[in-house]
Formats: C-alpha cells, sequence, structure tokens
C-alpha cells in the first residue's frame, strides 16, 4: 500500500498525461485556476475508471499504473531474492 502510495504521488493522470494524480497539500483550489478548480474536479469525478486511472513514466515513453508498478516491484524483488538464494546456497553447503 505504502509503495502504490508513493507511486501516486509521482504519477498523472492517463487522461491527459499532465495532472497530477495527488496535489501537494499547500495547494488550495483558488490557487488551481481560481474558479476552474471545482469544474476541474466535478469533470474528473464524471470521467469513467480507466481514464482517471494514475500512470508514471517509466524509461521515458512507457506508462505503468501505479497499481502494476507495486506488482512489478515486489516481483522484482522476489526474483532477485531468490536469485541470491541460489548463487550463495552452494557456499553454505561447501563453505
Amino acid at each position: 500500500m505504502t509503495l502504490e502510495q508513493l507511486a501516486k504521488e509521482h504519477g498523472v493522470r492517463r487522461s491527459d498525461g499532465v495532472t497530477p494524480c495527488v496535489l501537494p497539500p499547500n495547494v488550495t483550489a483558488t490557487a488551481i485556476d481560481g474558479g476552474k478548480a471545482l469544474l476541474k474536479l466535478t469533470r474528473r469525478a464524471v470521467e469513467s475508471a480507466d481514464e482517471s486511472q494514475c500512470i508514471i513514466k517509466l524509461f521515458g515513453n512507457h506508462s505503468i499504473s501505479t497499481a502494476s508498478f507495486a506488482m512489478y516491484t515486489f516481483s522484482a524483488a522476489v526474483l532477485v531474492q531468490a536469485l541470491v538464494l541460489i548463487s550463495f546456497s552452494s557456499v553454505a553447503d561447501y563453505g
């Protein structure tokens, strides 16, 4: 959950690729386009789930959803752990 939240803080909306998923705490509704902020928030709530999905950009042009980012990170960690375990098991056996 924490990794997904960190990815979401650095992510943008899939619909436009510019709007941040999470606004910084010091930004208020008046700081964002004045009265148009409420209209943006209303429009965002009406959008479909696919368009309001948060993505992050990896390695240039590749984008991935924040939920998938957490899953891929855990998978990579398990792969590294498996490789390390296999590599060092002979050291334990033959010391």
